[in-house]
């Protein structure tokens, strides 16, 4: 088995849902469907290209730091090294708005944002590449 054509990002599978959610019902939706909110680690241009090929103004990842403000960590857990954060003259990201703790990736630019949780956007789960989509 493995990730149906234009779907494979570095050694993830990863889909787009022309779904809006917010967050914690994004990140419930990817595990019932037996993977995770994406987790970039490394394969940020890669996962870029990938969404911009959907128009979606942007995507929910599975980072946030609703633990400790601040401390952005992946869904799974682990601390996020690196970080693609937008950088603008006008809205530098992230803002340090106390309530926006969840990161979502923007479509034009693949640039991150942090956002108020309870918004709703569209959303990428990741897969095992040995999954067939």
């Amino acid at each position: 088995m493995s990730c149906q054509k234009g779907h494979r990002v570095g050694y993830k599978c990863c889909l787009v849902y022309n779904s809006y959610e917010d967050y914690a019902r994004a990140s419930r939706k990817c595990l019932e469907r037996d993977g995770c909110m994406v987790m970039p680690r490394e394969e940020q241009e890669a996962l870029a290209d990938y969404v911009k090929s959907f128009f979606r103004p942007g995507n929910w990842l599975g980072i946030s730091d609703l633990r400790s403000e601040g401390m952005y960590l992946f869904d799974d857990g682990t601390r996020v090294s690196y970080f693609q954060w937008r950088k603008h003259f006008l809205s530098s990201q992230p803002d340090s708005v106390r309530w926006e703790n969840c990161v979502a990736m923007s479509s034009d630019d693949g640039d991150w944002w942090d956002h108020y949780c309870d918004q709703t956007m569209n959303y990428m789960c990741e897969f095992d590449h040995r999954v067939a989509l």
